[in-house]
C-alpha cells in the first residue's frame, strides 16, 4: 500500500513537471521537432526508474511522460495555430475597412 502510495505521488509530481517543462521548451523553441521533445522525456521518465531501482514501472513511466509531453507540445502548437489564424483574420478584417 505504501508503495502505491508513494509512487502515484512521484507520478504525480513528474506528471506536472513534464506538462510545464515540455510547454515551455516549445513554446520558447517552437521550431525545435516535437518528436525530439518527447523522446527526452520519455528517456527522463526511464531514468526516473531507473534511480528509484523499479524497473516494473519503467514502461509505464516512458509512456506517463511520453504521453503528457505530447498533450503539453499539441496544446502549445494549438495555441500558436489560433494566433495564426485570429491575427489573419484580423489583418483581412482591417484590409476590408
Amino acid at each position: 500500500m505504501e508503495f502505491l502510495l508513494m509512487f502515484s505521488l512521484h507520478f504525480f509530481m513528474m506528471g506536472s513537471l513534464v506538462l510545464l517543462l515540455s510547454g515551455i521548451i516549445t513554446f520558447l523553441w517552437p521550431r525545435l521537432n516535437f518528436l525530439i521533445i518527447i523522446s527526452i522525456f520519455g528517456l527522463t521518465g526511464f531514468l526516473y526508474a531507473l534511480y528509484f531501482n523499479v524497473m516494473e514501472l519503467a514502461l509505464f513511466a516512458v509512456f506517463f511522460n511520453m504521453l503528457l509531453s505530447l498533450i503539453a507540445v499539441g496544446l502549445v502548437k494549438l495555441g500558436f495555430y489560433f494566433k495564426g489564424v485570429a491575427d489573419s483574420r484580423l489583418a483581412m478584417k482591417k484590409g476590408l475597412e
